[in-house]
């Protein structure tokens, strides 16, 4: 009886060391604004909330069609927004490169997910007051179906494709295109034999964005009235190691973006277009 006692004891502690990391991968979600609060009424706002990327001290949230509406996080306050041309797809993702288009340029390249038909990457040199498309990356494998995402990891120069592969989300990765490697037309064309990477991430219900982290990737997914979720896996296993039950907000997740320790995903409010609540997360590790 003492042995049997002593086994279950050390398969209960076993299973908490196993969950523990997970438990403490992030703090509670913490509420930082609803950007339209900060919008001035005379700001018209067009397309759902979408794509949420960060530089500095800036967030830049994309929205379908091309709106981008930018925000200045350390002082909660509202920049700009503009439409970017050419932009026109449903804008899923955003993040930003390494490199530059010119000496003059304020930040990194901004890629942007076009999400229809094409699989396409919008390539954008962008500031605080507009931008214009300098490339565009298309992945033409036929290995994939339905619509797919771009992240770009600046840390490793890697551009991801989270994609669907038979019944599986997966995710490829790619060494990010220069601008130097466009074609005549601004083009970069990846095929399936350029992918240096992959992993299956398993069954995903109604994938949104995607952001690589460190050896993580975040992958918020669904849409009210159905369950929503923040699903975080392991970059080299494939293993999932926390999914986050986001039910609760009643909101649709969206993009994902990291500054300073903090994980931010951005909301899109059904049926309103203004309103983008944002949230964020602690990193503890």
């Amino acid at each position: 009886m003492r042995q049997a006692i002593i086994l279950i004891s050390l398969l209960f502690t076993s299973a908490i060391a196993v969950a523990q990391p997970s438990a403490d991968l992030l703090g509670e979600l913490e509420r930082v604004m609803n950007v339209e609060d900060i919008v001035p009424a005379q700001i018209e706002i067009n397309g759902t909330t979408q794509g949420f990327a960060i530089y500095g001290r800036y967030a830049f949230s994309m929205h379908d069609k091309g709106q981008c509406v930018i925000i200045d996080l350390k002082q909660k306050r509202f920049v700009n927004t503009f439409i970017i041309e050419e932009n026109t797809g449903h804008c899923n993702n955003a993040s930003f490169g390494v490199e530059r288009y010119s000496k003059q340029s304020p930040f990194p390249l901004f890629y942007v997910t076009e999400c229809r038909g094409e699989r396409a990457c919008y390539v954008n040199d962008i500031s605080l007051e507009g931008a214009k498309m300098v490339q565009k990356i298309f992945y033409d494998g036929e290995d994939i179906t339905g619509p797919a995402d771009w992240a770009v990891d600046r840390r490793h120069k890697l551009i991801y494709l989270y994609c669907t592969v038979g019944n599986a989300r997966t995710l490829k990765w790619f060494t990010l295109p220069r601008l130097a490697d466009s074609d005549a037309r601004g083009e970069v064309h990846l095929k399936a034999e350029d992918a240096i990477g992959s992993v299956a991430l398993g069954n995903i219900t109604i994938p949104q964005g995607s952001h690589v982290h460190r050896k993580r990737v975040y992958l918020p997914a669904g849409i009210p009235p159905r369950p929503t979720s923040m699903h975080v896996t392991d970059l080299k296993s494939g293993e999932e190691i926390l999914l986050m039950d986001l039910s609760h907000t009643g909101l649709e997740p969206e993009g994902v973006a990291t500054r300073r320790g903090w994980l931010y995903l951005s909301f899109h409010t059904p049926r309103d277009a203004r309103g983008n609540i944002i949230y964020r997360f602690r990193i503890k590790r």
